[in-house]
């Protein structure tokens, strides 16, 4: 169970009702917030970085409130993802300096993307320019639904990497829990697909990529 000392941090807010806590990260993962059991406290508690925010027990308990009201959304679609996935798209992301990740349903299979879509801009025409920008990942995992979610790719980083479960929202918020069960983690779909467009033409008889300026 850990200590409420050692989840303060400088650059989160830390909220503490009970024995659960909720943090919330900095604005560069400003999608991401994490959930999970500490050490009792008597009084509710906002902490901005290490000092008490004067929240009051009130404001303190609305504010667990709706983080509950978004956890138990009704969800359209679940993935779980091998840790040894994780670990892959992790690598991706350092790799290219990725800003978001997408998870989306190829039939009946899962197949993720990882981009960089700062870069993208209206000079980029030719494949070979924008190909090292992004990176598709297809998988044998099974995605019954019909979905497509889009992270923040510093906010996945900071997931752990062990087995995943995602459970996406209708509300656009994704609940994720692991094996362990010792913190579950909420990130916001951020409802962006990657500029490029990939596809198998057999009139020429090639892959084609369309890269589109993002607005």
């Amino acid at each position: 169970m850990a200590s409420v000392t050692n989840l303060l941090s400088e650059s989160t807010k830390t909220l503490v009702v009970g024995s659960r806590y909720a943090v919330f990260t900095n604005e560069k993962n400003r999608d991401l917030v994490t959930l999970g059991k500490c050490e009792s406290q008597r009084t509710p508690t906002l902490y901005d970085g290490k000092v008490n925010s004067g929240a009051t027990r009130d404001e303190c308990q609305s504010l667990l409130a709706e983080i509950d009201a978004l956890t138990r959304t009704n969800a359209y679609a679940s993935v779980s993802l091998p840790s040894g996935v994780v670990q892959k798209l992790k690598d991706s992301i350092k790799k290219l300096n990725a800003t978001h990740v997408r998870f989306f349903n190829d039939g009946d299979r899962l197949r993720i993307v990882v981009f960089d879509y700062v870069k993208f801009h209206a000079s980029y025409r030719l494949p070979r320019k924008t190909s090292n920008l992004v990176r598709y990942h297809d998988t044998l995992i099974v995605a019954f639904e019909n979905f497509s979610a889009t992270y923040l790719a510093q906010s996945f980083a900071r997931l752990p990497t062990e087995n995943l479960q995602l459970r996406i929202g209708e509300n656009g918020v994704t609940h994720i829990t692991t094996d362990k069960g010792e913190a579950s983690y909420l990130m916001r779909d951020q409802r962006l697909k990657e500029p490029m467009t990939v596809f198998f033409s057999k009139q020429v008889n090639q892959n084609i990529s369309l890269v589109f300026h993002p607005k």
